[in-house]
C-alpha cells in the first residue's frame, strides 16, 4: 500500500527582534544584522525544504540553529530542529529525525508556540508511522490534532487526520480510517489545498487494496 504520510513544517515562524542574551551587550546596529542573517537563513533553509534539496537544507538549518543556540531564541531553535528533522525524514532516517523532534519538542513548549508543537508531535507521529511502530504513530498524532485545532490551521489538522486515517488503515481498520479520511478531505477542500487534497483522496483510494 503507497499512502502519503503528512508531514508539517512550520513556514510562517515570525523572527521579531528580541533581547538576545549574549556575554556583552550588542549594540542596535549588531542586532539587526543578527536578525537579518537568521532571517535570511531560515528562508533559505525553508526554500531548500520546499524543493527537496534536502542534503543542502540540513546545513543551513544546522545553521540557523547553531546562531539560534548562541543568542537563546527557543522558539527559532525549536523551528529548526524541526527542519532538520523533517529532512532526514526526507533521507530515509526516520530515527534521526525523530531524535531532532523530540529535541524540538520541549522547546516549542516552553517558548509557548503552539503550531511549532503540532508539527513535532505531527512529525514524531509520522517517524513512528516510518519505523512501523504504529501504536506510538496514532499516539503522537492524536496528541498533534487538538494543537492543530487550537491554532487554526485548517491544513494542518487536515494533514494529521489523514495521517491517522493512514495508520487505521494500516492497521485493518478500514471504516475508521475511511471516517478520518473524509473528515482530513473535507478540511482540505475549505482550505483550499489542491496538493493535500490529492494526496488525501489517494489515500481513499488505496484503502483495502
Amino acid at each position: 500500500m503507497n499512502t502519503f504520510i503528512s508531514r508539517l513544517l512550520v513556514f510562517t515562524l515570525c523572527l521579531t527582534p528580541v533581547t538576545l542574551i549574549v556575554t556583552s551587550r550588542p549594540t542596535w546596529a549588531e542586532t539587526e544584522s543578527i536578525e537579518t542573517t537568521l532571517q535570511q537563513l531560515t528562508e533559505q533553509a525553508k526554500i531548500q525544504t520546499e524543493q527537496g534539496q534536502s542534503q543542502q537544507a540540513i546545513n543551513t538549518w544546522q545553521q540557523v540553529l547553531d546562531m539560534a543556540q548562541q543568542h537563546n531564541k527557543k522558539n527559532l531553535q525549536a523551528f529548526a530542529l524541526v527542519g532538520l528533522g523533517l529532512n532526514y525524514h526526507e533521507l530515509q532516517q526516520p530515527s534521526t529525525a525523530l531524535d531532532y523532534y523530540q529535541q524540538a519538542l520541549p522547546m516549542a513548549q516552553q517558548s509557548g508556540d503552539r503550531r511549532v508543537v503540532g508539527a513535532a508531535l505531527n512529525n514524531m507521529g509520522a517517524s513512528y508511522q516510518s519505523l512501523g511502530q504504529y501504536q506510538e504513530a496514532l499516539t503522537y498524532y492524536q496528541r498533534a490534532l487538538p494543537i492543530t485545532q487550537q491554532v487554526d490551521k485548517p491544513a494542518d489538522m487536515a494533514k494529521t487526520l489523514n495521517n491517522i486515517g493512514e495508520v487505521y488503515s494500516l492497521t485493518g481498520k478500514v471504516s475508521t480510517a475511511l471516517q478520518y479520511y473524509q473528515e482530513a478531505l473535507y478540511i482540505a477542500q475549505k482550505a483550499s489545498d489542491p496538493i493535500l487534497e490529492q494526496e488525501i483522496r489517494h489515500n481513499i483510494a488505496q484503502v483495502g487494496n
